[in-house]
């Protein structure tokens, strides 16, 4: 007996995030190297080529366009939803799309098959997304794959399951957990069993006299390598984006470090520079006021100033005395005015207390 697989993706494997749709795209479309998958072997039955999420968006646009305008009437402007797909991603309360696959058998059933017999699943394999098409009407599906370079051949089908009739928020909203609930998954997997149970009876040449297990109640499907090697991937890309992110965050904190270390070296260059400079003054003051220079240095300097002071004490000094007498005689009398000022506004009182009786 073997099995047949409608697996809707959840956990950590739904796709949450518009990056998990990425993610889905990379693997779905055969977008990144790997020695297990062979391009040549996959099949774009439904959507784009090279970006799932384009596709999710034009679902997206189709379907919420209406109800998000509804919704954004007459509200204030930071109150509306400008896009409702970074809405969803964001807010973490819904998967901004789901995820389905769909296959019949596994690695043990598969293993010793012709190629032949691979290629005439994929015709089944279409035959079972239109059906998924008419029994989950609200399914809008984005992308469909099938992928013949794996243990058995399957198909990967990515859609946004859309529910109307609310009252708060959109009218119109994604709605995995309302159009994918157990009740009504159980109702799909069992009709998708009775779908594959005919086409295996239709289709010896591909099914021999196999028959299916029956479906186990209460479960979605159980995790098929494809799903481990996705989970790997992920985790993989997530674990590159937090060490890019690490790298930019030590680049950063290297360039102000780096920042840091040139504005102290320069403020230490300006400070020995004013200590040498200060040092350098002093110096010169020694040798400038030595009565009797023994050093030729000394002899130099003590000349060149006295040269100096002579100069100062015939043109400037006079000008700066001046200058500074004046700025101080004007101040004191300033601060006589101010004195006088107040020993007027006193004196009043100072009378009248005078001409108090005595008690």
């Amino acid at each position: 007996m073997i099995t047949v697989t409608f697996h809707i993706s959840c956990k950590k494997h739904s796709l949450t995030k518009t990056r998990d749709v990425v993610s889905v795209s990379k693997h779905n479309l055969r977008l990144f190297q790997s020695e297990e998958y062979n391009e040549e072997m996959i099949e774009v039955e439904v959507g784009s080529e090279v970006n799932i999420l384009d596709d999710v968006k034009e679902i997206y646009e189709r379907e919420f366009s209406e109800a998000l305008a509804e919704y954004n009437k007459g509200k204030r402007s930071d109150r509306q939803i400008h896009d409702y797909l970074e809405y969803v991603s964001e807010s973490k309360k819904n998967d901004v799309a789901t995820e389905v696959i769909l296959q019949v058998g596994d690695k043990e059933f598969w293993s010793d098959k012709t190629r032949e017999q691979w290629n005439a699943m994929k015709p089944l394999l279409r035959e079972q997304l239109e059906y998924v098409k008419e029994i989950v009407p609200e399914f809008k599906i984005a992308s469909a794959v099938t992928h013949l370079d794996e243990d058995s051949p399957h198909m990967h089908v990515v859609g946004v399951p859309v529910a109307t009739g609310y009252k708060r928020g959109l009218s119109k909203q994604v709605a995995k957990t309302k159009v994918f609930d157990q009740e009504r998954l159980e109702k799909i997997q069992d009709l998708i069993h009775d779908f594959v149970e005919h086409q295996m009876k239709d289709h010896p040449e591909i099914f021999g006299d196999e028959t299916l297990k029956p479906k186990e109640k209460g479960r979605n499907s159980d995790f098929s390598k494809e799903f481990y090697l996705r989970l790997k991937q992920q985790e993989y890309e997530k674990l590159e984006d937090k060490c890019q992110e690490k790298e930019t965050q030590i680049e950063a904190l290297d360039d102000t470090a780096k920042e840091m270390k040139q504005d102290i070296e320069s403020k230490v260059d300006q400070y020995v520079d004013s200590v040498v400079n200060s040092e350098m003054k002093k110096e010169f003051m020694r040798y400038a006021t030595l009565e009797n220079p023994k050093t030729t240095l000394g002899k130099l300097v003590s000349k060149a100033f006295k040269t100096f002071k002579e100069w100062w004490d015939k043109t400037k000094k006079p000008e700066v005395a001046e200058k500074a007498k004046t700025s101080i005689l004007q101040k004191l009398r300033e601060s006589q005015t101010i004195v006088d000022q107040r020993k007027e506004q006193q004196s009043p009182n100072l009378n009248r207390n005078n001409l108090r009786p005595e008690r």
